[in-house]
């Protein structure tokens, strides 16, 4: 039996701008994707589904992919097709190789408030699915590279998402601590760099209260792009840069140059959601950056905004203290959780 997690993302830069070939740099944070998978013998294999509590049946079809046994489960399921799928693709599973049984839970990444729970937006299904690829690898006893192994794992990522996205969340999920990620020129490709969090910058992730869906974001960055191409490459020019920016600053270890490489990127990704609609800058949003910038941080949105998290960012613990207590008192929640955190951990 092999037990594997894999944690969530903050994306501190670099957001749109990474899908253009813009580097972004992303935090591993201790929200955790759990996965058991267990070899058995046979030709059928069992997926358990923690949020339904029921279990469903598949089999892997001559190695080439995922065949369900009667009735099929929700997401999570889509999860498993796209591992089983990209695994298959690079030669990890075979015809005659074992059944399995799996297990998935990401409860980690649901946070209960007015008597509903609610889904954090911190990267779950890129954290489920590395955890899943990285638990089959060591169930079938194959040794892996880092970056073989990432390969693998934003392959069935693009297949689970439809061929959109930058792999940037999956590569953190990999790694863990901090990475700057590029993706290749070719979008199946991904450059990941592990990288240090500068001594004295501080940060703290505030919940907007409202979860967002990134594909229906990222659907209308598209269109804007399709719709207006001229206005769209000067706005993406713009970020790219501040993103280049900000990566250098990042590796010089510069806080004050990164606190301002990461304003001027919120103030460019604000400008360019004004022009484009895509709805990055929600309400709630708003409320917090006038919380927070009147204690004197930083405030920008991390991923792909329209609700989720935000970052409050400073070199003083004071002023982060006194950020804390206002969007608390203005009834926003702290994710309390440590990062950078650990990458994929498998046992």
């Amino acid at each position: 039996m092999t037990d594997a997690s894999a944690p969530g993302k903050l994306v501190l830069v670099g957001e749109y701008a990474v899908l253009s070939g813009a580097p972004a740099i992303v935090t591993a944070v201790d929200v955790r994707a759990r996965v058991k998978v267990i070899a058995i013998p046979g030709t059928e294999s069992t997926f358990f589904d923690a949020v339904s509590g029921r279990a469903f049946y598949f089999v892997i079809d001559d190695g080439t992919g995922l065949r369900w046994v009667g009735e099929r489960p929700a997401a999570t399921g889509t999860i498993l097709e796209a591992v089983i799928s990209s695994c298959s693709e690079h030669s990890i599973l075979f015809h005659d190789g074992p059944s399995f049984r799996v297990s998935m839970n990401t409860d980690d990444f649901f946070t209960h408030i007015g008597g509903r729970w609610t889904k954090l937006g911190v990267g779950s299904s890129s954290a489920a699915l590395v955890a899943l690829v990285g638990a089959l690898v060591d169930e079938l006893n194959l040794t892996m590279t880092q970056e073989e192994l990432l390969a693998v794992c934003h392959s069935a990522h693009r297949r689970f998402q439809g061929g959109s996205g930058s792999g940037a969340d999956v590569a953190t999920a990999v790694y863990g601590g901090v990475v700057a990620v590029r993706r290749g020129a070719e979008q199946e490709t991904i450059n990941a760099t592990p990288c240090d969090w500068p001594a004295d910058l501080l940060a703290l992730p505030i919940w907007s209260g409202v979860s967002a869906s990134t594909p229906e974001l990222l659907v209308r960055f598209e269109q804007f792009q399709n719709a207006n191409p001229d206005d769209y490459r000067r706005h993406l020019r713009h970020l790219k840069a501040l993103s280049e920016q900000a990566c250098v600053a990042w590796t010089e270890q510069s806080v004050i140059d990164v606190l301002n490489a990461l304003a001027g990127y919120d103030d460019a990704l604000r400008a360019f959601d004004i022009d484009a609609q895509i709805g990055i800058s929600s309400e709630p949003h708003d409320r917090i950056r006038q919380l927070v910038e009147q204690h004197g941080a930083v405030y920008k949105t991390s991923g792909a905004g329209g609700g989720d998290f935000g970052l409050a960012l400073t070199d003083s613990t004071k002023v982060l203290d006194a950020v804390r207590g206002s969007c608390r008192d203005g009834g926003f929640e702290i994710l309390d959780k440590p990062f950078p955190a650990g990458g994929l951990v498998v046992s």
